[in-house]
């Protein structure tokens, strides 16, 4: 004995979707010229997106947030910062508790603070 089964679309659609497959299709099409310039600017903006499907994601306010590119330059600069604190801190940390900290080490630290301050608020964070 085989039983047969049927299935129909409605046993695979998502629970939380409730158009019928008509209503889901994309059927209507609408055309649109650019020119150069503003071909440009939608290339630009479309990241890995289709042209159609970024337009259409635009014209519904659906736009998936851009997350920019990591600055290199600006993390090898504060990773060395903070290594650099993280010595000073060690260093600071193994003395005893009743020692004054030296004028060298009172240096040490600002010029620290001071170029972490720099590199936080700078544009472009020099190299060191």
């Amino acid at each position: 004995m085989s039983k047969t089964i049927t299935l129909s679309y409605t046993d695979f659609k998502p629970a939380c979707d409730h158009k019928s497959p008509t209503q889901s299709l994309r059927i209507h099409c609408v055309s649109v010229r650019f020119n150069k310039e503003e071909l440009e600017t939608l290339n630009s903006s479309r990241g890995n997106k289709s042209k159609g499907e970024w337009l259409r994601l635009t014209s519904l306010d659906r736009i998936p947030p851009v997350v920019p590119a990591i600055n290199v330059e600006a993390w090898k600069s504060l990773s060395d910062i903070s290594q650099k604190l993280n010595r000073l801190i060690s260093h600071l940390d193994a003395k005893s508790s009743n020692s004054e900290l030296t004028k060298t080490e009172i240096f040490a630290v600002k010029r620290q603070i001071n170029e972490l301050r720099s590199c936080l608020i700078a544009s472009e964070p020099s190299v060191r």
